[in-house]
């Protein structure tokens, strides 16, 4: 021990201190003018000058006796009263003086402390963004009144995998049911175009019974909602607007209530302006009253499913016991229509919680990316571990002396922890600056495939959740070192020359630690690789259709101005003739439901001379009206038949194409080609159309969904008001978009053209969700790697220089530089292979959760689980390598006389 240590003891055998205490003070002034003795050093004074010199600043400086004042001054009797107890002032001194030498010792390494902040805050970081985003969508309560009691109700057609709204009867039938439910209301979505003030716009309109805000348990913001009265056919048109239309349509004018907006030609008087954080079913721009009619409320309407209900449970009623009452309602219907329902579990009613609709699709991805972000802190926390017990093993001199000083275990393991948490901490708060900006890029990224993305953001939760992980990240990555580094041998510890980094069973902690970052990257790793290939093989699914060259655009005729058929045929037979007059238009078409647009339309139809058994449920399939060029600018091949012509008009014989799907289904050994279908009735009659064409299949829902069949119609013989325009040009299309605009408007001025965008653009927006969950996956996978094969860089390279005197003597004895080499290595590739082994193991158990969000792979695809380990321990021979290659060039000589 240095002089000026004996020196310290000295002085304090006259203040009769406790033992503790004494050590505590010893501890204190030690560390202090071993900061001041190493200060010296470096100034370039010789070992004699630096100790001769701190000795006469302690003496002469009076620093002995100020620092002595200071640290009696925390354990005065009077300090003791204040706090209520003694042993409560100490502890408290004690945390102050462990934050303090925690903080200097990490500014006394400035290049550690760097490093170790930064891997936490890319994990904690990480950990934060994505829990913020959980939080708010799948963990934050929906914004309504008592939300866990609101259930959405749906037509269930299980042979055919499908849900659909109800009918107006049929919200009859279940909203009556107040056994079940204390309130219930439906919606029907749709658009209107809203004039006056500005430029006709496009907007999303629903309506809505009276009974819909009510039954959500939301007021307005402004004014009222509907009442009663004002939900019946006959009443004067009212409307309440959402907030962004308030403001972005209205300057968020609060006159507005009362005034009268135009839409669809038509007066209607605003009575309402909803909360800002209000949505439901969408991004609604304005809400009018329902109004259904007689006739459409009539039993014979029961199979018009165009409502969406929602309902509230009353107090102590479960979903279970709703479900169970609408399976009884649903078998009463069958009883009571079995033309029309036959009782062989092909139609009922779903009763599903309104949370689990909203979050249902997106929940597996979101859980999948927090598990990522959770191996990511782990193997941060490892790399930090690692480094920790490597500087341990610098520190065991300091360590020793300390325990000399009387220092106890208990009292070094909680230093040794309270600068764990520092380190974590600090780099908990740079984490949650990243996770603050990673939040923006989350949402922007994927605004549209995430649902409540309003709502996400930063709130208390996230912040308590971030100090949390940081405190608890702090003890998981300290614990280890802190114990490790407070077993010291003080004999060996204080010699001059000790040479020995802490025994094999510190080795075999850090070697642990890197077998298990290695495993855990790896799991990341393979689930990463399954998502760029599923990914990959959904890219090259093919649609059915050519979407290069291709722009979309739709439109919406107002029902008061295009009430008749022939004028909406009309409308967009002239609009149609006047786009493809423009310069770079090869060919333009409409449809009635876009593919990947999100636009559904399906419906049950009729062979001809075909009878289904009794019970048997009627044939089912998509349905789209089109103009004639439309399937032929879409690229959609023709297998057999014809397409549609101008020929095929309202005075012509009604026909019809099938798609290769639906005659594969209904005609597997004929030719469908002069076969009649009926999907509608007119004066009680089937509508017969015959089949003139088959055309290849659509994927219409998604690039991920199985072909359902479609069935298309020529739009002037059912002409439908809103339509997507298509139209294929000779170069770029978004360039065409305003010149298409305009020849539109050129039909009617007061036509707005919404939506528009092109075929390329929707199509990748239809695989965004999957693109974005992949590219995130694989963020956190490349993260973990490098921080996994630093961690093994880092082991095998103080390894090396811990081991040089043994080196030195290997290749004294005639150990060639090769022999070296394989040793080394060696040794660092059993550790990556044990990790490889390891990881195998667990991403075979592990990546089976990711099944749901898998295309066309495997959740145990063979090629991953073989290409992607050997990749892994590639990189780790190399991370091997370069410290082995520096063991070889060791001077035996130097390394023997350095010892």
């Amino acid at each position: 021990m240095p002089e000026w240590k004996r020196e310290i003891g000295k002085r304090l055998e006259s203040l009769k201190l406790e033992p503790t205490r004494e050590a505590e003070i010893v501890e204190e002034l030690a560390q202090h003018l071993e900061d001041r003795y190493e200060e010296l050093l470096s100034g370039g004074a010789t070992l004699e000058e630096a100790t001769s010199a701190a000795l006469r600043e302690l003496s002469e400086g009076g620093l002995l006796a100020e620092e002595l004042g200071r640290v009696v001054r925390e354990a005065a009797p009077s300090e003791a009263i204040v706090f209520g107890s003694k042993g409560r002032s100490n502890m408290l001194g004690d945390i102050w003086q462990d934050l303090r030498y925690g903080l200097r010792t990490m500014l006394k390494n400035p290049g550690f402390t760097g490093v170790a902040v930064l891997a936490l805050a890319l994990g904690i970081g990480a950990n934060s963004a994505i829990f913020s985003v959980v939080n708010s969508i799948l963990l934050r309560p929906l914004p309504f009144k008592d939300p866990d009691r609101l259930v959405m109700v749906w037509h269930s057609y299980p042979k055919l995998d499908l849900i659909a709204p109800v009918s107006p009867p049929g919200f009859t039938d279940y909203g009556a049911r107040t056994d079940v439910f204390e309130n219930a209301a439906v919606a029907s979505g749709g658009s209107a175009n809203l004039t006056g003030a500005g430029e006709p716009e496009r907007i999303q309109a629903r309506a809505v019974t009276a009974s819909f805000f009510p039954t959500l348990g939301v007021t307005p913001a402004l004014g009222r909602t509907f009442l009663q009265e004002e939900d019946q056919p006959s009443h004067e048109h009212v409307v309440v607007l959402s907030h962004g239309l308030w403001q972005r349509r209205f300057g968020a004018d609060p006159a507005i209530v009362g005034q009268t907006i135009m839409l669809d030609g038509e007066g209607y008087n605003v009575v309402g302006v909803m909360p800002e954080s209000f949505r439901m079913f969408g991004q609604d721009d304005l809400w009018a009253p329902l109004a259904l009619t007689a006739e459409q409320l009539s039993p014979k309407r029961r199979g018009s499913e165009f409502l969406l209900m929602i309902a509230r449970l009353k107090p102590g009623v479960s979903l279970e016991q709703a479900q169970a009452v609408m399976d009884t309602v649903a078998g009463q219907i069958r009883q009571n229509n079995p033309q029309n329902y036959p009782n062989d579990g092909s139609w009922g009613v779903k009763v599903k919680s309104v949370y689990e609709e909203t979050v249902g699709d997106i929940r597996p991805a979101l859980l999948v990316l927090l598990g990522a972000v959770g191996f990511v802190l782990l193997i941060a926390c490892a790399n930090v571990a690692n480094l920790l017990l490597a500087r341990a093993s610098v520190r065991r001199k300091e360590i020793a002396i300390r325990t000399a000083l009387g220092a106890g275990r208990r009292r070094l393991i909680r230093q040794l922890l309270t600068e764990s948490v520092l380190l974590s901490l600090v780099g908990g708060g740079l984490g949650m600056v990243l996770a603050v900006w990673g939040v923006d890029v989350l949402v922007k990224l994927n605004q549209n495939n995430i649902p409540r993305a309003q709502e996400v953001g930063i709130d208390g939760r996230v912040l308590a959740f971030t100090c949390g992980l940081s405190l608890l990240t702090g003890i998981l990555f300290g614990l280890a070192p802190a114990l490790q580094a407070s077993k010291t041998e003080l004999t060996e510890a204080l010699k001059e020359g000790g040479r020995t980094s802490g025994g094999s069973h510190r080795a075999r902690v850090r070697n642990l630690l890197v077998i298990s970052e290695i495993a855990l990257a790896l799991v990341l790793l393979i689930g990463a690789g399954l998502m760029v290939k599923s990914f990959s093989r959904l890219s090259h699914v093919n649609p059915g259709f050519e979407p290069q060259n291709l722009l979309t655009m739709q439109v919406a005729l107002p029902s008061t101005k295009y009430s008749e058929p022939k004028r909406r045929a009309d409308f967009y037979r002239q609009a149609l003739e006047k786009i493809k007059t423009l310069p770079g238009v090869q060919s333009a078409g409409a449809v009635s439901h876009l593919p990947l647009s999100g636009s559904v339309g399906s419906g049950f139809f009729s062979i001809e001379g075909r009878a289904e058994s009794p019970g048997e449920q009627l044939p089912h399939t998509d349905l789209r009206a089109s103009t004639p060029d439309y399937l032929q600018t879409m690229g959609i091949p023709l297998l057999k038949g014809r397409y549609f012509n101008e020929r095929d008009t309202e005075a012509s014989p009604n026909v019809a194409i099938v798609d290769e799907t639906l005659a594969r289904r209904y005609w597997p050994n004929e030719d469908p080609i002069g076969k009649r279908i009926s999907f509608n009735r007119r004066e009680n009659a089937d509508v017969w159309r015959e089949v003139v064409g088959v055309v290849g299949a659509v994927r219409h829902k998604a690039l991920d969904a199985d072909y359902r069949g479609q069935l298309y119609f020529p739009h002037p013989q059912n002409p439908w008001g809103g339509m997507y325009l298509v139209v294929r040009t000779m170069n770029e299309p978004a360039s065409m978009a305003a010149m298409v605009r305009d020849a539109i408007q050129s039909v009617d001025k007061d036509q707005p053209v919404y939506r528009v965008m092109t075929m390329e653009t929707l199509l990748a927006e239809s695989v965004a969700q999957r693109r974005f969950s992949m590219l995130l996956l694989t963020l956190f996978a490349v993260v973990a790697v490098l921080l996994a094969i630093v961690g093994l860089y880092g082991v095998m390279s103080y390894g090396v220089s811990q081991r040089t005197h043994e080196i030195g003597i290997r290749m004294a004895l005639g150990a060639q530089a090769g022999d070296v080499l394989r040793m080394v290595v060696g040794q660092g590739l059993l550790l990556a292979l044990i990790g490889v082994g390891a990881g195998l193991l667990a991403s075979l158990a592990l990546t089976r959760v990711m099944s749901s969000l898998l295309f066309g792979v495997s959740a145990r695809d063979p090629f991953m689980f073989v290409s992607i380990p050997l990749i892994l321990a590639a990189v780790a021979l190399l991370a091997c390598y370069i410290p082995a290659r520096r063991a070889t060039k060791v001077d035996p000589m130097i390394a023997l006389r350095y010892e």
